[in-house]
């Protein structure tokens, strides 16, 4: 009832608004229809066009086309984030908007978002999260589906195959007329996944083959759009169903565990721009069933969870150098479980209120989020930034900013029985960074450079420890230091009909739990588990005329997986390449690509003692209109 109560209230302003005359011109300007973007001193990662169709899903793209480690736990299992030596709960995932981080345990399984699902996807490191909610210490992924009610009817069909048994297939359309905006997508993909790898826990390291790692996910997205005059408002739903069996790891000879995830997302969205005030509205439904089966330990468990997002951001623009920002979220997450006495739910808002100054050369911010969950207000989160142009005639900027973030408990963390703790605090982060950027373009070529070192204060960090009564439980235990720095390195080229792009990311990260209240804790000073010093991927593709070929380059450090930092796993690196060529027939036009994985067949593992392919092909074939 309350989250039929906030979308009720969310759309009543909906009257109220449209009977303001509209005005698209500041100061004789025209102002084009824009989603609320983050200024630009924050730190983002925007993933091109082409990237995102070369992946197969987005924990693909976040590990080959960024400085972001993705812990990935094989084909078929569990593909988690750790951004900026952070934990997983940590990062926030947002589609359109709307929060799809699971309100049990605060994570996202990255292996089940198809790329076909977005058309538009980007990061924003450290306090540049901020702008969206609070929650992400280390950063946030955002998702979007863009609406260009300027575009021709389209049509598009995919077929995949590929090793392991695996088999694709996908079909998007989107329909124009009379202002309304038709788009569909559907996925299915199928997979044995029954592929070969040594198994080092074994006197000889003999070759044995995946067992248990079969797969199959299908899913559909439809959207409907209307546009309004200097605005559009429309939905969407998202239906996805992923049926899983999960791989043992390598020191085990057999495993029955199946775990099946059901998502329904739906959104409303109303964008609008109203004499100088441009606003979104948006409200979201995540409903997730996650359904647990061990045969072999006679276990089953079901969970359900419900998320309710509501959104109104505005930007007021006093003149062409204030603007006043105003972003307000009410959201209310409710989630049953056998791991819960009862059916737990809670409601959070925030609201965040800021200036933008553009004062010529010199660009400067202040924001603050107020934060209220269930009956305890924090008053305070704020950010601050700027960025300055050093020299007149070159693009070259000085760019710095900080802030504070808070990230609660989640629902297992504080009722998980046994083991969940109701007095938790929430984990609180300092965080500060510097850098500069530059761009230039010298007849067909533009480069663009990018650099920032990065520091980050937690405290009240949250860890799950064993008990004296045999059972695991949180507590507020840890202190811990985040720092390194990230490099961005872009050149395109265009010669006649050839274009070629250079893309390389690089990142240092250092993550040190500096302080603990636990006498016997060995891992003071060290690095955390799981997180690389070193990430580092370089992208090279070149097109010409129909032909496209592609090179992908991904480096992963070692990574420390005892907190006393005396047991590691060895670096890895994986070669992508792939090559296709279009062949137009009138309106039609056909494409076929193949694509080598781990072209060096590499024998590694991103996570300890599980196995992961070597050596595998994709060949596709598509029909576009």
């Amino acid at each position: 009832m309350k989250g039929l109560f906030f979308i009720a209230l969310f759309f009543s302003c909906f009257d109220v608004m449209s009977n303001n005359e509209t005005l698209d011109t500041i100061a004789g300007k025209t102002f084009e229809l824009v989603d609320q973007k983050i200024p630009k001193q924050y730190k983002k990662t925007a993933f091109d066009s082409i990237s995102i169709v070369e992946s197969q899903n987005l924990s693909e793209l976040i590990q080959q086309h960024s400085s972001v480690f993705i812990k990935d736990y094989g084909p078929s299992s569990l593909s988690s984030i750790s951004f900026r030596g952070t934990g997983a709960s940590h990062t926030q995932v947002q589609w359109n908007g709307v929060l799809l981080n699971s309100p049990m345990n605060g994570q996202v399984d990255f292996s089940l978002y198809p790329t076909i699902f977005f058309n538009q996807a980007e990061l924003h490191h450290g306090a540049a999260s901020l702008m969206g909610r609070n929650g992400a210490l280390g950063g946030s992924v955002l998702l979007k589906n863009s609406q260009n009610f300027e575009a021709k009817n389209t049509a598009f069909i995919k077929q995949t195959l590929g090793s392991f048994g695996a088999y694709k297939t996908e079909l998007s359309t989107c329909f124009i007329q009379n202002k309304w905006l038709f788009e569909t997508q559907l996925f299915y993909y199928t997979a044995q996944n029954n592929f070969e790898f040594k198994n080092i826990s074994k006197k000889g390291t003999p070759i044995e083959q995946q067992k248990n790692a079969e797969m199959s996910q299908y899913g559909i997205q439809q959207g409907i759009y209307k546009q309004l005059k200097n605005g559009s408002f429309g939905g969407r739903i998202w239906l996805f169903d992923s049926d899983r069996n999960l791989a043992p790891t390598i020191t085990k000879d057999s495993a029955n565990e199946n775990q099946k995830d059901q998502s329904f997302r739906a959104l409303l969205e109303y964008k609008q721009v109203k004499n100088k005030l441009s606003f979104t509205i948006t409200s979201g439904l995540v409903k997730d069933v996650l359904i647990y089966e061990d045969m072999s330990a006679k276990i089953y468990s079901k969970s359900n969870s419900y998320l309710v997002d509501n959104l109104i951001n505005t930007t007021y623009y006093i003149n062409n150098n204030i603007n006043i920002i105003n972003n307000l979220n009410i959201r209310f997450e409710t989630a049953e479980s056998g791991g819960y006495s009862t059916i737990k739910e809670r409601t959070q808002g925030s609201w965040m209120t800021g200036v933008v100054f553009n004062l010529g050369r010199v660009q400067l911010n202040v924001f603050n989020r107020f934060i209220a969950l269930n009956n305890v207000f924090n008053p305070l989160a704020p950010s601050v930034g700027g960025k300055i142009q050093l020299l007149k005639k070159e693009q070259l900027y000085f760019k710095t900013n900080a802030g504070i973030n808070y990230h609660y408990p989640s629902l297992n963390d504080l009722y998980w029985n046994p083991g969940g703790n109701d007095s938790l605090k929430p984990e609180k982060a300092q965080m500060i960074e510097a850098g500069f950027s530059y761009t230039k373009n010298i007849r067909n070529t533009e480069l663009t450079l990018g650099a920032v070192g990065f520091y980050n204060y937690v405290s009240n960090w949250i860890i799950w420890l064993p008990t004296e009564f045999s059972y695991w439980s949180p507590t507020n235990l840890k202190e811990v230091e985040n720092k390194g720095f990230e490099a961005t390195f872009g050149l395109n080229t265009t010669f006649g009909k050839l274009t070629i792009k250079h893309n390389a990311n690089y990142a240092y990260t250092a993550s040190t739990n500096i302080k603990t209240n636990n006498e016997l804790d060995n891992s003071i000073n060290k690095q955390l588990i799981y997180v690389p010093f070193h990430k580092f991927n370089y992208t090279f593709s070149a097109k010409y005329k129909n032909t496209s070929v592609y090179y992908n380059y991904s480096y992963t450090g070692m990574r420390f997986v005892s907190t006393d930092n005396n047991w590691y796993m060895p670096a890895y690196f994986i070669h992508n390449v792939s090559i296709s060529q279009q062949i137009k027939f009138k309106k039609v036009k056909l494409t076929a690509s193949f694509k080598a994985n781990n072209l060096l067949n590499q024998d590694y593992q991103a996570m300890a003692f599980r196995a992961m392919p070597g050596r595998n092909f994709l060949f596709s074939i598509s029909l576009g209109l």
